[in-house]
């Protein structure tokens, strides 16, 4: 009886990675449709504590269930990036392994967590929080009494 090759734990443990990546990145677009879900419903159950009008209070709670989901997000987009830089070592031995030469091994530098927090397809909670600002600068100049 022979067991598995190491060729063949390595493609395991790839595909083992790769499944966990893509549920990483999975749980990063719930989190962006969510955070969109939620922050209407909260607005809405922040004003009907005050005179249905807009108060600070809306636009707090507007920036921190934001601030939330962007937290949350991060932290699912760091460890998106830990799996695939697990994934590296694996590749590489792999490459190492082909009988013919191949220089193909995909590079990733570490992620850091400011990184992880500010970064491309986080531009989306900045865009809700500076619309929030804007709501919120506009209420503070009166534009918005109701």
């Amino acid at each position: 009886m022979t067991g598995p090759t190491k060729d063949e734990l390595d493609k395991d443990q790839l595909d083992q990675l790769h499944a966990a990546t893509v549920k990483a990145s999975e749980a990063c677009l719930e989190l962006k449709k969510l955070c969109a879900l939620i922050v209407v419903p909260v607005g809405a159950v922040v004003a009907s504590f005050g005179d249905k009008k807009p108060g600070p209070s809306l636009f707090v709670a507007g920036l921190m269930v934001i601030l939330g989901f962007w937290i949350a997000d991060s932290f699912s987009y760091y460890y998106q990036r830990k799996l695939r830089g697990a994934m590296i070592p694996i590749w590489q031995r792999r490459a190492d392994n082909c009988l013919d030469a191949y220089s193909f091994v995909p590079t990733s530098g570490a992620v850091k967590p400011w990184r992880a927090a500010f970064n491309a397809s986080m531009a989306y909670y900045l865009v809700l929080a500076v619309l929030v600002a804007i709501g919120a600068w506009a209420y503070s100049v009166g534009w918005l009494d109701g």
